[in-house]
């Protein structure tokens, strides 16, 4: 019986060792979150839905502002729509994986209308929330390498083939390069078509909350304690822009009144959204994401006095 018991405990061991290893070495490409779990506390943060995740790259602001006094480096704690709705829920998990010891920080909420629905059949006035039971909401864990509470609560969320293929990989400051990008136009249009069909979907049981407005106010008075904190809209598709304007007309108002109160900035680069390349009309490609980071930085600077060379 100890020799099976020993056995069976050698064989255990292999298999976390084999796991352990994939983790350290594949993580960023197997699941889309799991890294984010697993770095330090940040002094500067980016969040938002998958525009920001994918379209605001912490590389290029740490290169800009580089020899600055900001608290550097920026991570980009973005999620996915599904999770990343502006709440009680992510304002918790946000400032879990701040470093409290930052008061020169800079913090950008990247906003989009959905972050800040709710959905007919929750009643978030009672504590009930859409995202609830989600990375990150369900991590008490969210700075330890490796993270084993993040593939016991969320092993669903990881696609092992994504280690060979690498289509999409996270990078370690929580930023998502997307390497499938359309190959013509044709493609292009057909991805567009297929992201405001998801969007219409169902559209009229989404309306704005004032549970998530308030949040959201909440939210920057927190991080404004740290340092600078910027409201960003995102630039996307012309045809995606009109949809959200019809059914969330008061968005840009409500955002910029928020931004009023709170004595912070609100850029909205929709106005400038041809010059950003999407490949679905909605998320950045990896390219314009470059330049678009760089235009954010130099927003920026402009409000705190930093302007630094910008990595080419």
């Amino acid at each position: 019986m100890k020799r099976l018991i020993s056995k069976l405990s050698l064989f255990f061991a292999i298999c976390l060792g084999i796991f352990t290893f994939v983790l350290m070495n594949y993580g960023g490409a197997i699941d889309y979150f799991y890294e984010k779990f697993t770095t330090p506390k940040a002094k500067s943060m980016i969040m938002g839905d998958s525009r920001s995740l994918q379209g605001i790259q912490p590389r290029v602001m740490n290169e800009y502002f580089k020899d600055s006094d900001l608290d550097l480096p920026m991570f980009n704690y973005s999620f996915t729509i599904a999770q990343a709705l502006i709440g009680p829920l992510y304002n918790e998990s946000i400032l879990k994986k701040l470093d409290t010891t930052s008061d020169k920080g800079i913090f950008i909420i990247s906003i989009t209308p959905e972050m800040l629905t709710s959905k007919k059949g929750y009643a978030n006035e009672k504590g009930v929330f859409r995202e609830e039971g989600q990375p990150p909401h369900n991590m008490k864990f969210v700075a330890t390498n490796p993270n084993y509470e993040y593939v016991i609560k969320n092993l669903s969320f990881f696609h092992f083939k994504g280690a060979f293929g690498k289509n999409a990989v996270v990078h370690k400051d929580g930023w998502l390069e997307e390497n499938n990008l359309p190959k013509s136009k044709k493609v292009l249009q057909e991805w567009k078509d297929h992201q405001i069909e998801l969007f219409l979907n169902n559209r009229e049981e989404y309306y704005l909350s004032d549970i998530r407005i308030n949040s959201l106010k909440d939210l920057i008075k927190e991080l404004k304690n740290r340092g600078n904190v910027f409201l960003v809209r995102m630039p996307i598709s012309k045809e995606f822009l009109e949809y959200e304007e019809k059914y969330y007309p008061g968005f840009d108002e409500i955002v910029d009144s928020i931004a009023n109160e709170n004595s912070i900035s609100y850029f909205n680069f929709n106005p400038n959204n041809e010059a950003y390349e999407t490949y679905d009309g909605h998320h950045i490609n990896k390219f314009s994401g470059v330049r678009f980071t760089k235009s954010l930085c130099d927003s920026i600077s402009k409000k705190i006095g930093k302007k630094k060379k910008f990595i080419q």
